[in-house]
């Protein structure tokens, strides 16, 4: 079972242009797209890109083949629906290095160094942040925030890896988290990812 946790797909030609974004419907190792127009789908459906947005493994990049017909259900809602196999998987992006959404969120922040600072989280992933920050702040250093992700505000604490030209008069670092709990790690992978499907509905 490729699919995990999957709601959401996005359906690509080979030459990148965006055919249709679909629901996704994932039994076992059945695959089902619902969508809403299939004006832009063509006849030739054998290998398209589809990238699945799945919350546990990550953004999956495939080709896939749809078999595509009108919905019967009355149950469903979309008017039209495929059939998806996934042909090969190109590429999964997930974790620090990869899917990250822009936050812009001004945050107080403390440092054993330099004590208690204001700094913007600029963007977010699950492996950690760029901070925008007044402070000059030292390459290996740690430092820590409180956040509600979710529902549960955490503090999480981060490491500095490295420091990036200035932007506008602030220093620019980034962060990787470190220590971080089970459920702190997963409701940041949740938030993420809702953050991204936001930027794509």
């Amino acid at each position: 079972m490729i699919l995990k946790d999957c709601s959401t797909c996005m359906v690509y030609d080979t030459s990148g242009e965006l055919l249709v974004k679909a629901r996704v419907m994932s039994v076992e190792d059945r695959i089902t797209l619902h969508f809403e127009d299939d004006s832009k789908l063509g006849p030739d459906t054998e290998k398209l890109e589809v990238d699945f947005f799945d919350s546990q493994m990550g953004c999956i990049k495939t080709y896939s083949s749809l078999v595509v017909h009108k919905n019967t259900d009355p149950w469903v809602l979309e008017p039209w629906m495929a059939q998806c196999e996934i042909l090969e998987i190109r590429e999964t992006i997930q974790r620090q290095k990869d899917l990250r959404v822009k936050l812009g969120k001004d945050l107080e922040f403390t440092s054993a160094i330099h004590g208690h600072f204001i700094g913007t989280i600029h963007n977010i992933s699950v492996g950690g942040i760029m901070l925008y920050t007044e402070m000059p702040l030292d390459v290996d250093e740690e430092i820590a925030f409180h956040y509600c992700f979710l529902k549960k505000e955490y503090e999480i604490r981060a490491v500095i890896l490295r420091e990036q030209q200035m932007i506008k008069k602030r220093h620019v670092y980034g962060c990787q988290f470190i220590d971080l709990t089970k459920s702190a790690e997963r409701d940041i992978r949740q938030f993420v990812f809702k953050q991204q499907l936001k930027r794509i509905w």
